[in-house]
């Protein structure tokens, strides 16, 4: 089974929640989320009233499906509140791509070691071969196809680059929580 996702979470990734329920509720006074949805065991919530204009869809026609488990398929949407772990995670799927130096653009081959020595010690800086400038691994240029937080918003059924969240999302993001977030997808299988 495929899995495609839209996932949100902190520009920074030491960022943490302050309090999940404050931000759940948020996002369901606007309407993003709706009922409750229990997954293997797990709260998920269904697209609320606003959900499509809280996401902005992108191209003529997307196919989004906003029904019920297997009613329509594996691809319909849904939305979970991932986290909060103790210590910023990375997550990416089979959609990642190389990463790329933020200075000078040189391409890191070899990163599933770069983020392994991370996920060991992460205040230990990446040095470009290139340019010779010091980040930190979540710095680098993952375009939009990994992302590193102590908690991430997940949607369910978004394909890569089929929708963007909608400023005003943004906007109560950075409202509810204090600090502001980024976005990217995750594809598996």
């Amino acid at each position: 089974m495929t899995v495609n996702q839209l996932i949100l979470c902190p520009a920074d990734p030491q960022h943490h929640l302050p309090n999940k329920r404050d931000l759940l509720y948020r996002l369901e006074q606007a309407g993003f989320i709706g009922t409750p949805l229990m997954l293997e065991g797990q709260q998920h919530y269904r697209p609320g009233d606003r959900f499509l204009q809280l996401l902005t869809f992108l191209g003529c026609s997307p196919v989004v499906s906003l029904g019920e488990p297997g009613a329509t398929g594996d691809e319909y949407c849904h939305i979970k509140l991932d986290g909060s772990y103790d210590r910023p995670r990375f997550l990416a799927g089979s959609n990642v791509k190389t990463p790329r130096c933020p200075g000078c653009g040189f391409r890191i081959n070899g990163w599933q070691d770069i983020v392994a020595q991370w996920n060991d010690d992460q205040a230990q800086p990446w040095r470009c071969p290139l340019c010779g400038k010091e980040y930190q691994i979540p710095q680098l240029r993952w375009r939009q196809c990994a992302g590193f937080g102590r908690f991430f918003l997940r949607i369910w059924g978004v394909f890569e680059g089929e929708a963007v969240p909608s400023e005003e999302l943004m906007k109560l993001l950075r409202e509810v929580s204090g600090f502001d977030w980024q976005y990217f997808y995750l594809r598996e299988g």
